[in-house]
């Protein structure tokens, strides 16, 4: 049933004037304020930041779901032309982004071109700048990406390469530029890959530095925001191909945003990926870029220790200690299986340097002499507990 609430049609007109005054709103939110005041519109607009008052939201929703909703199964035969279906789908999911049914109608609207993929875009971001944690934005914003993904591909010049493999050919280190959210173009063109247009190759790292900026922005909006940190991965795998570089990258740009969220699970997991990614491409790591993939995970290692002796009495760096010393361990293991069958010297100097059993006592040690000694008793707790995990299910 469509609303009667004729201040409906008034503030979905205030919101669609609102946008076509600044094309740029790059922030979304709602005012509290719980009734109105004087007569003026609740919607304000300011230094391209967007706001709703309080009191109004429920009767733009009404207004606005029911006309999308009518139209939608066919309940009003009367003609609503594309860009008003556009602007009715927009002021729903400002409000309430879990309608996956706005969603499709946009999906449709971008089939038909009515619709541009980089305006649905912005608009999604603008949601989650209000909803953070909203499942359908970010699984709407993948739809998006795969069509943005799609068309740069078929702009290359007859090239069959994803454009973000082209990071990977031989880069001295001294051309890493191993910051991703400041700069991604230099990054794409650093090979000299003339098969690809050169200005489809920027367009599409300036848009991957924006979604990075997305996702990070949402985890900054809401702790441990799992679809935020879900969408940057997604983004590694289908957007940069898993490009050792760009991993590179990531590891070191989320060093200092853990710092800042040490109880935050997400991050952490987010870094085990990058990690376990870059296991994988170990041979690639020594022979382009000069790096063991050991050294990386003796310093991330060192790097949670830090941290755990900084912050005591957080449990997600404990857990991710877990990790990292279990990675090295297996890695230290299979470096003395591959030795047994050399040489005797080399033998001894691996029993010396890279034993998994002292690794196993020094980590031992290196938790008694110092977080099991810290007077907070969460700390002492989780010291307890994680050499109780490497006496029972690292030691065999």
């Amino acid at each position: 049933m469509a609303s009667n609430d004729k201040r409906g049609w008034r503030l979905f007109s205030d919101l669609n004037n609102a946008f076509r005054r600044d094309p740029e709103i790059n922030e979304f939110d709602f005012i509290p304020v719980l009734e109105p005041k004087n007569n003026r519109s609740p919607v304000v607009l300011v230094d391209h930041k967007l706001g709703l008052e309080l009191w109004s939201v429920k009767i733009l929703f009404q207004y606005v779901y029911h006309t999308l909703m009518g139209w939608r199964n066919k309940k009003s035969y009367k003609f609503i032309d594309p860009q008003e279906i556009a602007m009715l789908a927009r002021a729903v999911v400002l409000v309430n982004p879990e309608c996956y049914t706005a969603w499709n109608v946009r999906k449709e609207l971008i089939e038909s071109g009515d619709i541009l993929e980089l305006d649905d875009l912005r608009l999604s971001a603008l949601v989650l700048t209000k909803h953070p944690k909203s499942s359908e934005t970010f699984v709407h914003r993948r739809w998006v990406l795969g069509r943005f993904i799609e068309n740069h591909l078929q702009s290359s010049q007859g090239s069959t390469k994803s454009t973000g493999s082209c990071v990977d050919g031989f880069i001295s280190m001294e051309a890493i530029d191993l910051n991703l959210e400041a700069s991604q173009n230099q990054l794409s063109l650093q090979n000299g890959d003339g098969s690809l247009n050169v200005s489809a190759v920027s367009d599409y790292h300036r848009q991957m530095k924006v979604e990075i900026d997305v996702c990070r922005c949402a985890a900054e909006k809401y702790p441990c925001n799992y679809y935020a940190w879900s969408q940057r991965i997604w983004l590694i795998q289908h957007c940069y191909n898993c490009s050792t570089q760009v991993l590179l990258s990531e590891l070191q740009v989320t060093e200092s945003w853990v710092e800042r969220h040490i109880s935050d699970t997400c991050g952490f997991h987010y870094r085990q990926f990058l990690l376990t990614t870059l296991f994988a491409q170990r041979d690639q790591l020594r022979d382009q870029f000069s790096m063991q993939y050991v050294a990386i995970m003796q310093k991330e290692h060192k790097f949670v220790q830090d941290l755990i002796s900084t912050y005591p009495g957080h449990e997600a760096m404990w857990n991710h200690r877990k990790y990292v010393f279990h990675s090295l361990h297996n890695l230290y293991c299979t470096e003395c299986r591959r030795d047994e069958g050399e040489n005797e010297s080399n033998l001894k100097k691996t029993r010396l340097e890279n034993d998994h059993h002292i690794l196993e006592q020094k980590e031992i040690d290196c938790v008694q002499q110092n977080e099991l000694k810290c007077k907070d008793i969460h700390q002492k707790r989780f010291a307890q507990n994680y050499i109780d995990w490497i006496q029972k299910t690292v030691i065999k």
